[in-house]
């Protein structure tokens, strides 16, 4: 079983782990979209897409990690901050909202 490594700490109040995997995001209510789960918190995930997510924007976020979760999590999030990183890929971070986290032991 692999275990979460901690992400860099920066000035952060949740515990941030590194991940890079794959992960899909609903946006306007159906499009699908993969991205890349760069890390995860109980409040919220950092991604990298192809996608340029707008601020505030509501996605719908599925995380499915077996060696982490014992089923797939779905967490409705919203888009705190998003940087171009080159042509056609951004980096953003999404919040999942206090009354939204999710469970990481």
């Amino acid at each position: 079983m692999k275990s979460l490594e901690p992400a860099s700490p920066q000035r952060r109040s949740y515990k941030r782990f590194k991940l890079d995997t794959s992960a899909t995001i609903a946006i306007n209510g159906n499009q699908q979209k993969s991205l890349l789960l760069r890390d995860l918190s109980s409040r919220g995930a950092g991604v990298m897409s192809d996608y340029a997510f707008a601020l505030d924007e509501e996605i719908r976020l599925t995380i499915e990690i077996p060696y982490l979760f014992t089923k797939t999590i779905i967490r409705q999030a919203r888009t705190v901050w998003c940087n171009k990183v080159a042509d056609n890929l951004w980096r953003a971070g999404l919040d999942f909202g206090l009354d939204n986290q999710i469970e990481l032991g």
